[in-house]
């Protein structure tokens, strides 16, 4: 079958019409990718394990494809780039954070880290109690 001019520009419409095609479909895969992942939770600072003389700390990280974000259940504010800072108290001892998030289809996911504060606690005021003198009663034989 000889190719015309007809059969030609046929050709070249088909193939433009699956090179369109094959482009619409693989930017719709490209850009579902990131809803298939799911949420994801970076944290920078503190590192897991680490131990601090500070009661305070503060937990800083990135956080992609989250709507949501707590830390030990209470929101935190995400920027538009998704990063987060929150400053928290740390105890003496260990100290769990858990940094939660969910997304907009309601899958969730969670970051726990352990930190050692070794600060030391504000010296509690004592109050002296004053003992009063006692007899005592003895006995000699």
């Amino acid at each position: 079958m000889p190719l015309t001019r007809t059969s030609f520009l046929r050709l070249i419409k088909i193939c433009a019409a699956i090179l369109i095609a094959s482009i619409i479909i693989g930017y719709a895969i490209w850009r579902s990718l990131n809803y298939a992942r799911g949420p994801h939770i970076e944290i920078f600072e503190p590192k897991d394990g680490s131990a601090t003389t500070t009661n305070t700390i503060t937990v800083r990280g990135r956080s992609e494809r989250i709507n949501n974000l707590t830390l030990n259940g209470n929101a935190v504010f995400i920027d538009e780039q998704g990063n987060f800072s929150e400053v928290i108290i740390l105890f003496p001892g260990i100290n769990r954070l858990t940094v939660a998030g969910r997304d907009q289809f309601g899958r969730s996911t969670e970051t726990r880290l352990e930190i050692v504060g070794k600060g030391v606690l504000p010296e509690a005021k004592i109050r002296a109690i004053p003992i009063q003198n006692e007899k005592v009663a003895t006995t000699s034989q």
